[in-house]
């Protein structure tokens, strides 16, 4: 019968924390990458504050992103602006290319709902878009735990076993 010692366990969960952590991280930022959209879109809108966007009347900084032809094309705007805590703030809206109005004759209008985080606003992302990004933070932070607490294991003294 193998006996498992101390620093075999340890080397164990801290591989296991590092291997989650990874996976984690991974799709966190191979959703935003294979869709052709920013990186963390869901999580970013799932923790950003609620804003009105307005784009500037000249918006021709706007580029839309197609995805092979299927799903909905994405849209970056470059100086849009928007209030947080009474504040001003410019940034980039990163959005789907269908909820940018075009046709207005006072410039192109946003008209879905944004969040800002720091000089990002986020248009609604897909739900499937936001649960993977959750999901893939929360696999993360679990391996990270699972590190630390592998960490603390390994610092503590072991007790003494009567035989």
């Amino acid at each position: 019968m193998a006996v498992v010692t101390r620093a075999q366990r340890f080397k164990n969960r801290a591989t296991l924390g590092l291997v989650l952590t990874g996976i984690g991280i991974a799709a966190f930022f191979f959703v935003g990458m294979a869709s052709q959209q920013p990186a963390g879109w869901g999580a970013a809108y799932a923790f950003a504050d609620p804003v009105t966007v307005q784009l500037r009347s000249n918006c021709d900084s706007m580029v839309v992103v197609g995805r092979g032809g299927s799903g909905r094309a994405s849209a970056t705007c470059e100086a849009v602006q928007w209030t947080v805590d009474g504040k001003f703030r410019a940034g980039t809206l990163y959005t789907y290319a269908d909820e940018i109005d075009r046709g207005g004759s006072g410039g192109p209008t946003y008209k879905g709902e944004a969040r800002a985080l720091g000089d990002r606003a986020y248009g609604k992302p897909e739900l499937w878009i936001t649960i993977v990004h959750l999901t893939a933070l929360g696999v993360a932070a679990l391996g990270l735990v699972v590190v630390l607490f592998a960490a603390l294991a390994a610092a503590v003294p072991g007790r003494a076993r009567r035989a």
